[in-house]
């Protein structure tokens, strides 16, 4: 059975909003509001809890990303050779010259 049209488009509609839903942009401002709505006095003590988690989680999530990113940053730039042997190990910390007493 074919679907008519206000079917087919309440289909579309409802793909769409999962799209925009599941955009980071997107969940990083609907949190914002709800943050906002908190400091404002807006929120019970259990939609607090649930929205700090939401946050804690959002963050984690960031914080993998970064990590993930950075270790493909270093395998870049150390051109595949050993980690161990990176060339900017002595760049982070620097090497300390001890003066010569004579």
């Amino acid at each position: 059975m074919a679907l008519t049209p206000a079917e087919k488009q309440r289909q579309y509609r409802a793909r769409q909003s999962a799209l925009a839903r599941s955009r980071p942009d997107v969940i990083e401002h609907a949190l914002m509001q709800d943050v906002e709505r908190c400091e404002r006095g807006e929120l019970s003590d259990d939609e607090r809890i649930a929205l700090a988690d939401r946050l804690a989680d959002l963050a984690m999530q960031h914080q993998w990303r970064a990590h993930a990113l950075a270790k493909l940053a270093m395998k870049v730039r150390s051109n595949d050779r050993d980690i161990g042997s990176a060339w900017w190990r002595d760049e982070i910390v620097p090497k300390t010259v001890q003066p010569k007493i004579s």
